[in-house]
Order: structure tokens, then C-alpha cells, then sequence
């Protein structure tokens, strides 16, 4: 046998050694319930939704906020207005990371850190010819990865979700129908925005 060949075979020998020395008894990571999943959805629209937060500090083009039961959240962005002819337009776009923040729904309290983060980004558009509204549009995105942890569980949360919108202009219970729906956590769900938490 050459020695080219000799090293070769050696070469493959240790490579097929360390493989069969590879630990395959690693856990598969943490993953949450639908429902859980749901849950920690509701509990970061609420951060998300805050009209009052505690400010923590200001940054260039956003600011540092108080999460609801501890730790902090980054907000980047934020709204523009644009008006053209009889068509009004709202655009938000946010990038959200929050920082070993804590937030709860129904009884389950996650702490929930930007891995990266979540990227929120809604368009309302009105259109109205003397002054009566023709049409009301709303759609968004919400996108991003969230590591989370809840007791002696964590994991990451893949989030994919489109909302499809549009407001309930009853004088008597005005309010929004539509969904949110795509991948979250793993589960593929379709959320009537009514569930949603507003506040």
C-alpha cells in the first residue's frame, strides 16, 4: 500500500471513529403547546399594544421600554402619514427586541429575549369621496424569532403571521374583523384578531 493511500485510510477511519463517538442524546429543544404558543403571542401583543409605556431611555429613532412584570424591551421605528387625493394611508413599521423581558397571558409567564427580535409592520389605508368611506383596509406582517423561557422550559418561538383587517363601523359596537394567521412556535394557526388582546 502506498503511502498516500495508508493516510487516506487512516484519515477515514478517524472521521468514521469520531462519528461513531458522536453524543446523539441531546435533548430536542423545549417546544410550547399551541395554546402556550398562543399565550406568549398575547402576552408580547401587550407589550407591543402598551399606549403608556415607562421609558427606560431614548435612542437614535426609538427608545428603551419598562416590560410589564420586568426587564426591557428596544422599540425601533415607528408611523408615517401619507395623504393622496381621497386616500389616506398609515404606515407603522417597528423592529422589537426584547431583553430578558417578562410578560404573562392566562396564567402562563414567559421571559421572552430578541432572537433576533419581531418585526411589526402594519398598513391602514382610507379611502373616502365626500366624506363617505368607500373602502378600509388593513394588512400587516408580524415576523421575527423570540427565545423564551417559562419555569425550568425554554426554547426559541419562529414567528410568521400576515393580518388580514378591517374595521366594524357599527355606531353601537364599533371593533375590527379579520385574522392573524400563518406559523407560530411551530403551529400553524389562524387567530381571529376579536381574541386578540387591545390593550
Amino acid at each position: 500500500m502506498s503511502k498516500s493511500r495508508h493516510l487516506l485510510t487512516a484519515a477515514i477511519a478517524l472521521v468514521l471513529g469520531a462519528g461513531a463517538c458522536t453524543d446523539t442524546s441531546v435533548e430536542p429543544e423545549e417546544q410550547l403547546t399551541e395554546q402556550e404558543a398562543m399565550d406568549l403571542l398575547d402576552g408580547y401583543r401587550v407589550l407591543f399594544l402598551d399606549e403608556e409605556p415607562t421609558v427606560i431611555s431614548e435612542t437614535a429613532g426609538g427608545a428603551v421600554i419598562e416590560c410589564p412584570l420586568g426587564g426591557q424591551a428596544e422599540f425601533q421605528g415607528g408611523g408615517e402619514e401619507e395623504f393622496v387625493g381621497d386616500t389616506a394611508r398609515l404606515n407603522v413599521n417597528i423592529n422589537i427586541n426584547p431583553m430578558a423581558c417578562r410578560v404573562s397571558a392566562n396564567g402562563n409567564e414567559f421571559t421572552i429575549t430578541g432572537d433576533p427580535g419581531v418585526r411589526e409592520e402594519i398598513s391602514v389605508e382610507i379611502v373616502a369621496i365626500d366624506g363617505f368611506f368607500e373602502s378600509f383596509d388593513v394588512t400587516g406582517t408580524t415576523v421575527g424569532t423570540l427565545a423564551w423561557e417559562s419555569g425550568d422550559r425554554s426554547g426559541t418561538c419562529d414567528i410568521d403571521l400576515v393580518l388580514s383587517a378591517e374595521p366594524d363601523l357599527d355606531p353601537e359596537n364599533p371593533g375590527v374583523t379579520g385574522t392573524l394567521s400563518g406559523m407560530l412556535c411551530g403551529h400553524e394557526v389562524d387567530i381571529d384578531v376579536a381574541e386578540l388582546p387591545i390593550e
